[in-house]
């Protein structure tokens, strides 16, 4: 065993500790211990293969990320449990972060390209593992090196350089159109050649070439990126034509060394090229989608560029002309979210590109606790029929992907949004997913059912048990981050509140980066009943609109919310009986912070309205007695309560802390003084070799391309 792989297993025997030891400390694991094997983890290579389950659908994939890339202990691809586990579970993986642009971009290369030595090791493991990737992401406007759009790549801010890609740019600092598009097709060229040349053109199937360019907002449907800004709105054309043109020149350069003739097929290491976006199911959002794909002729005539790669007999459409091949759906999800409009979301872009893939699939509990549970392994299971049954329909779905393997190290840890367990063991939702795709029917029982339909009042105030005051955290509460693309940051504020005569004096803050990331409240208990509902709302923005996910006709409402003052809402709700789950969302006209206190629900079955909202505003003057004082910031984010630490526990975290650390440290210098041709070579070598795979001999329900078994001699996972 190479000095490489020793540290390897020390790293990861360390990591092994530290698992363990966290999951005694938190009482996180949600199985008894004799479930779990001596390293901290499930014993996960029982668990039926979602691979195997869907073969013949659709492929099942996973976003993962290597230990290398932050140091992050709870990624995946370093961690050789997570890895096994992986390999068998799965048969597509995607990067979260480490093909993107801002760690692969180099203004000192000639080709603006040096691969982020963590993708590499992603690439070399999917290699090893036969496990073909999705390559993601080519364009974005956010994670890109600001340098791109800058003169002599120096970006600045108030004539000071930055790194910053949220930055807002002195408009002095930009480059003009030409440059800037020149620039572009390096940069793409640079990253597909790469691969090419370096023996993962077998490997990557699907490349994400533009990220979120849409904003349906817009008059035009476009985000306002410096992309945009400075190349125009055809600058989603151009991002297709020089993805395009690099596969299609790299392809037959590099054949020979896949064992292809270059004059021959060579579908098995040209990927097929998307377009990838969130909220993809919202009727203006898919509309827009469409639109700038298929109808937007960005090239009529052909007179604004021609390429051998354009179809001659293009309409000047991005998809009319051969340049992209299919649409990315992203599918962050909330257990509430309507599954109607999502499947005519399918067949609308269907309709247009019959080439979908489901790209980055998580679905948020709605509410807190088992009950959620339930209602999230429901909404997997509908979900994941739904899709079936488009595929049934004619809808060429191809593959799925599950954007993180556990709830821990999901982008949406909150809200507890996917199938795995830190531990490795399997959620109700895993075993949904199961029954979906063996077509069962969904036998799982609600034990919670909604809950009891009473009176509710929370000041979020700490609360006494036992002779011990402590406070009940915002998810505990029934609060819960709501949005597709981004999320917002719930916690409670201390010292700044609106419950007169309050111990402490808290509130419930929405902390946001985006419009989209807003809050949620379940309110499943009170279906078939009216309430009213009011609080008091403190808000950065000046409108506050209130809706009902899982009730679509019950419309929304609208309430002024002048500028950052305590204010009360007032409304009137009517559920149906036939709902199956309600969640009440609260959304601003910005993305501005807002506070909630004093919340309150109470039943008003006397009432006699129509289903949906009615109710009003009124704005309340601050007064000192219902505010307290608000000397410093005063956030604290609540925690799970009653956690003890045990000293051998402390000890085993200590060592297992300390070891990791020194293995990756020597790791990463024995990596750095590795040969990199040494290493080229060697998978040169092996390219004609024969490589068995037990897995092969799934069939994909995508283009004929990506379904063949064998690629130059490599089997690969189907």
């Amino acid at each position: 065993m190479n000095r490489k792989n020793v540290l390897r297993k020390i790293a990861v025997s360390a990591l092994g500790l530290l698992t363990a030891a966290s999951a005694v400390l938190s009482g996180g694991c949600n199985v008894t211990m004799n479930t779990v094997m001596a390293e901290g983890y499930y014993d996960y290579m029982s668990l039926e293969s979602l691979r195997d389950v869907y073969d013949g659908k659709f492929r099942m994939g996973v976003a993962v990320q290597a230990i290398d890339h932050w140091g992050d202990s709870s990624a995946e691809i370093g961690n050789a449990f997570k890895e096994e586990f992986i390999d068998a579970q799965f048969n597509s993986m995607t990067f979260g972060n480490e093909f993107k642009p801002a760690y692969n971009f180099d203004p000192n290369s000639d080709g603006l390209f040096k691969v982020d030595r963590a993708a590499e090791e992603l690439l070399d493991w999917a290699e090893e593992h036969n496990m073909p990737v999705r390559g993601h992401c080519l364009v974005w406007h956010s994670q890109v090196d600001p340098s791109i759009f800058a003169k002599d790549f120096r970006a600045t801010v108030n004539g000071s350089a930055t790194k910053d890609y949220n930055a807002t740019l002195d408009d002095d600092c930009l480059v003009d159109r030409a440059t800037l598009l020149k620039r572009l097709k390096t940069y793409i060229n640079s990253v597909i050649e790469y691969t090419y040349a370096n023996g993962y053109a077998d490997t990557i199937y699907a490349w994400d070439v533009v990220n979120e360019a849409v904003d349906e907002g817009k008059d035009d449907g476009l985000r306002r990126s410096y992309w945009y800004r400075i190349i125009g709105d055809d600058f989603l054309y151009y991002c297709f034509l020089y993805a395009r043109e690099a596969v299609e020149t790299n392809a037959p350069k590099y054949a020979e060394q896949y064992g292809l003739d270059p004059n021959g097929d060579l579908s098995s290491i040209k990927p097929e090229l998307y377009y990838n976006d969130y909220n993809e199911w919202f009727t203006k959002k898919a509309d827009t989608i469409v639109d700038v794909l298929t109808v937007r002729q960005y090239n009529e005539g052909h007179r604004m560029v021609q390429s051998p790669v354009i179809n001659p007999d293009g309409d000047g459409t991005i998809y009319g002309d051969g340049l992209i091949d299919g649409i990315g759906l992203q599918g962050h999800l909330t257990a509430t979210d309507s599954l109607t409009q999502y499947a005519a979301a399918i067949e609308k872009y269907a309709a247009a590109i019959n080439n979908l893939q489901v790209t980055e699939l998580d679905v948020g509990k709605a509410t807190a606790g088992e009950a959620g549970d339930y209602r999230q392994a429901k909404f997997y299971y509908d979900y994941f029929m739904m899709l079936l049954d488009e595929v049934d329909k004619g809808v060429n779905i191809n593959s799925v992907t599950l954007w993180g393997l556990t709830d821990t190290s999901s982008w949406r840890k909150e809200s507890e949004p996917l199938l795995f367990n830190t531990d490795l063991s399997p959620k109700t939702a895993y075993y949904a997913v199961l029954m979906a795709g063996k077509g069962e029917e969904f036998d799982l029982v609600d034990t919670f059912a909604r809950g009891k339909a009473e009176d509710i009042f929370i000041d979020f105030e700490p609360v006494e048990v036992d002779g011990s005051w402590s406070n009940r955290s915002p998810s505990e509460l029934g609060f819960v981050s709501r949005g597709a693309g981004h999320q917002a940051t719930i916690m409670l504020k201390m010292k700044e509140n609106h419950t007169p005569d309050a111990r402490t004096g808290f509130s419930l803050q929405v902390r946001r980066e985006a419009v989209d990331a807003t809050l949620r409240y379940d309110i499943s208990r009170f279906i078939g009943h009216t309430i009213t509902v009011s609080y008091y709302i403190k808000s950065q923005d000046q409108t506050l609109t209130m809706g009902v996910d899982g009730f679509d006709d019950a419309g929304s409402i609208s309430f002024d919310t002048p500028e950052f003052d305590w204010t009360l809402i007032e409304t009137t709700l009517k559920l149906p009986e036939d709902l199956d789950s309600a969640g009440l969302y609260f959304e601003t006209d910005g993305s501005g912070e807002f506070l909630i206190d004093d919340f309150e629900i109470k039943l008003a079955d006397e009432l006699q309205m129509d289903n949906g909202f009615a109710g009003g505003a009124e704005e309340v003057a601050s007064d000192e007695g219902a505010s307290a004082a608000t000397d410093g910031e005063g956030t604290q984010e609540t925690a799970q309560t009653g956690l003890r630490s045990h000293h051998i526990l402390g000890i085993l975290v200590i060592l297992a802390a300390v070891a990791y650390v020194v293995a990756t440290v020597l790791l990463s210098e024995n990596g750095e003084d590795e040969s990199k041709d040494s290493r080229k070579d060697g998978k040169a070598d092996t390219k004609t070799a024969n490589k068995t795979d037990s897995k092969s001999g799934s069939k994909s329900a995508g283009k004929g391309k990506k379904t063949g078994g064998n690629k130059g001699g490599k089997g690969k996972k189907q």
